[in-house]
């Protein structure tokens, strides 16, 4: 079943979202459940949108600017955000560390 274009720009959001709110919080790693929670979603939600972020980070640096595609401001700004993460215990811990 097709979804609507609302639904759609929503979960394209999501990584705005989810990248505001650790640039925001600069000084501290958050849990994916942590993440979701904060920000109103759910935590299967955070897990696939930085299993995506991670997966454009990557291919973006294999092709180093080889393949281009148009983007918008918003998309522009999250190219700037680098969002570490490490596992402690068997947890994922995202963070910002940089965001110009």
């Amino acid at each position: 079943m097709p979804i609507d274009a609302a639904e759609f720009d929503a979960h394209k959001n999501i990584n705005t979202v989810i990248i505001q709110f650790l640039c925001r919080n600069k000084g501290k790693g958050f849990s994916a459940k942590e993440i979701a929670d904060a920000v109103g979603i759910k935590e299967e939600e955070v897990n696939h949108a930085m299993v995506k972020l991670s997966l454009t980070e990557l291919f973006s640096n294999i092709t180093a600017g080889i393949i281009s595609k148009k983007s918008d401001r918003i998309d522009k700004k999250l190219t700037m955000a680098k969002i570490e993460d490490i596992t402690i215990n068997g947890s994922i811990y995202y963070r910002c560390i940089e965001h110009t």
